[in-house]
């Protein structure tokens, strides 16, 4: 009788725990789900706005570090993708500096050995070049630290990675003191940043990492609203997840840590994980713009190049409804596993 006990007690566990990880793999916020593994940490969700288009839900492959396995396919890939970042890049450095403001490229990245990265770094640093765009590379400051991100359950920064990334960015800024745009807009939109507007919640994605995300009713990671005319100097940070920070309250952010350091400033976070340069570009056309900043603190690391992939794109872009393969892009995802 006590085995007859013991086998139903061990059937209904087993059952439980089935029961819990395929709801757990269902949820996109979860990390057991190989969509969610990349999910939207800011509490939106990612495919939220695919309502036309192409379903994010049909191609599920997103390819990033084969895109640098060295294969003739791969290699034609990646020579599309970096050519679509090349006009993106210029188009948003040309209209930024019709504005009078200053656009620095901040490099960061926690891993700097794997592939995408050392073959992303010469490329974005070279189109740096050509365009007279600051080239700021933070890896010498994070090579070898130990403690600056949640490793091994998320590799975002930490604050502790986060005061360093601050730190240097302080100095750019300290050099650009002066630097004042000449573009005034008489009329704007009300959202100036893509974060849902008026937030004050506790998030944690999925991780069990809790974190404090607050927005303010322009939709921008900051604590107040921003006024115009504006008083002082403005900095924008555009990039990913990287500048996003999620797992941070606001204060403990990259951003959150300038505006204490600058308080005669303002610091503005648009931020948003899963972006690459097209929804820079974007961004800046439809909205940050009209923050009228003074100094743009671009960020990537190699992967904005992978990410342009269109499966990528479906499921974090601005416009997913938008996005459409190229003809290599389609062909190349058939191979894909």
């Amino acid at each position: 009788m006590n085995n007859l006990v013991k086998i139903i007690a061990a059937i209904v566990i087993l059952g439980a725990l089935g029961f819990f990880f395929y709801t757990k793999s269902k949820d996109k916020e979860s990390v057991v789900s190989s969509i969610g593994a990349m999910s939207n940490l800011n509490g939106e969700t990612a495919d939220a706005n695919a309502e036309k288009g192409l379903d994010p839900n049909n191609y599920v492959n997103i390819p990033r570090e084969q895109l640098y396995d060295g294969s003739q396919a791969s290699n034609e890939i990646l020579a599309e993708l970096k050519e679509r970042y090349k006009t993106d890049f210029e188009k948003l450095v040309k209209d930024i500096r019709s504005t009078g403001a200053k656009v620095v490229f901040c490099w960061i990245t926690a891993e700097p050995e794997v592939s995408m990265n050392k073959i992303g770094k010469p490329f974005i640093q070279n189109l740096c070049a050509q365009n007279g765009v600051d080239f700021v590379d933070f890896v010498p400051n994070i090579a070898n630290k130990k403690d600056i991100t949640f490793a091994p359950v998320d590799g975002h920064f930490n604050q502790n990675g986060a005061k360093i990334l601050a730190d240097q960015m302080a100095q750019v800024i300290r050099k650009y003191d002066n630097v004042k745009a000449t573009a005034i807009y008489n009329s704007r939109p009300e959202l100036l940043g893509d974060f849902k507007p008026s937030q004050n919640t506790i998030l944690d994605g999925g991780k069990n990492l809790p974190y404090k995300l607050v927005t303010n009713k322009q939709g921008l990671r900051m604590d107040h609203d921003l006024t115009f005319p504006k008083q002082k100097q403005r900095i924008l940070l555009i990039g990913d997840s990287m500048f996003e920070f999620p797992f941070l309250d606001n204060a403990k952010t990259g951003s959150g840590l300038l505006q204490t350091m600058f308080p005669n400033k303002e610091v503005l976070n648009s931020a948003k994980l899963g972006y690459s340069i097209d929804d820079y570009l974007s961004l800046w056309e439809d909205r940050a713009k009209y923050t009228e900043p003074d100094i743009i603190f671009l960020q990537s690391s190699g992967d904005d190049i992978s990410d342009l992939f269109f499966s990528h794109r479906l499921r974090y872009s601005r416009t997913p409804e938008k996005i459409k393969p190229s003809e290599k892009e389609a062909a190349y995802y058939k191979t894909l596993n």
